[in-house]
C-alpha cells in the first residue's frame, strides 16, 4: 500500500496559520529591533556608525570634514528546528483537526525560540547605565530614571524605543497613575487597540512571560532603541509535512537560520526586577 499524500493546499494552508502563529503569538520582539534578510554563510555583520562632526570654515578655507568610523559587529547564525509526529491512527480518534492545531503551536514555539534569541543577545549589554540591584517600581520616578539614562546617552525618542517588561513589573505600572489613569495621559494614550501594550515616556511598553532572570530568580527587563540590537535572517521561518511511513505517523516540523547581536549596547539598558 503506497503512503498517504499529503494535499498541496492543505500544506499551505497550515504553513500559513502557522506563520501567521509565530508572528503573532509566538515572537514579540522580532518586529522591535534591527532586522537584515537573506544572509548568505554562517555569520554577518552589522555596522556600527561613527557620529559626524560639525566646525567652522575660514573665509574660502576648507569645509572641515568627519572621517566617520565604522565598526563591523559579527551576528553568528543559529539552525533551530520543532518537529512533532502525529499518529495516523490517534489523528482518526480526535475532534479537532490536528495537523492544523500543531502548526500553530510549532509556529508559537519557533517564535518563542526567536525572543530567547534576542533577549540573549540584549543580555550582554554592559551599558554603565544598567539597574544591578533588583526593586519593585512603587513611583513613576523608577521608569523616568531610565527615560533619563536613555537620553543622556544621546538615544533619540523617535518612535522606536522600546521596553520590555516582566509581567510582575507591568503589574506595578498599572499602579503607577501617571502609567495608566487618564487624568495623566488622556483617553487617547491609554493602551493600543487589541494588544497589551502602550506608550509612555517616549517609549513602546509590553509584558513578556519568558524573559531572562539572573542567579537570585530575579527577572531582567529592557530598554532599548530598535538600531542596538541587530536580527540576522538566513532562512526564514518555513513549516512543512511528511507521512513517515515507519512511523505511520505525519511529521510536522519547521525550521529557520538566523541569529542576534548586540550593535550598540549604549542604546540598551537592563533593568532587574525583583520577582
Amino acid at each position: 500500500m503506497s503512503a498517504p499524500d499529503i494535499d498541496d493546499a492543505f500544506v499551505t494552508q497550515f504553513e500559513s496559520e502557522a506563520h501567521i502563529e509565530y508572528q503573532q503569538m509566538g515572537s514579540k520582539l522580532r518586529n522591535t529591533v534591527r532586522t537584515k534578510q537573506g544572509v548568505v554563510g554562517s555569520s554577518t555583520t552589522f555596522q556600527v556608525i561613527g557620529n559626524a562632526a560639525v566646525g567652522s570654515k575660514s573665509r574660502e578655507g576648507n569645509i572641515p570634514v568627519t572621517h566617520v568610523t565604522h565598526a563591523p559587529v559579527a551576528c553568528t547564525l543559529q539552525d533551530r528546528y520543532s518537529g512533532i509526529y502525529i499518529d495516523k491512527l490517534d489523528e482518526l480518534k480526535v475532534q479537532h483537526d490536528e495537523r492544523s492545531a500543531q502548526s500553530k503551536n510549532i509556529g508559537a514555539a519557533m517564535g518563542r525560540d526567536t525572543d530567547d534569541i534576542i533577549t540573549t543577545s540584549m543580555d550582554t549589554s554592559g551599558n554603565a547605565a544598567n539597574v544591578g540591584t533588583a526593586a519593585t517600581w512603587t513611583a513613576a520616578s523608577s521608569p523616568i530614571s531610565i527615560m533619563e539614562a536613555l537620553g543622556n546617552a544621546s538615544v533619540q525618542f523617535d518612535g522606536e524605543v522600546y521596553a520590555v517588561v516582566p509581567w510582575g513589573l507591568w503589574g506595578d505600572l498599572l499602579d503607577i497613575d501617571e502609567f495608566s489613569n487618564s487624568d495623566y495621559i488622556g483617553e487617547t494614550r491609554i493602551w493600543y487597540e487589541g494588544v497589551t501594550a502602550k506608550d509612555w515616556l517616549g517609549m513602546k511598553w509590553f509584558p513578556h512571560e519568558n524573559l531572562p532572570q539572573d542567579g537570585s530568580a530575579d527577572t531582567k527587563a529592557f530598554f532599548y532603541h530598535r538600531s542596538s540590537i541587530g536580527h540576522a535572517i538566513g532562512s526564514d521561518f518555513s513549516l512543512r509535512m511528511d507521512f513517515v511511513p515507519e512511523k505511520a505517523s505525519t511529521l510536522v516540523s519547521a525550521d529557520m537560520s538566523h541569529g542576534a547581536c548586540m550593535i550598540d549596547d549604549t542604546g540598551c539598558i537592563e533593568v532587574l526586577y525583583n520577582t
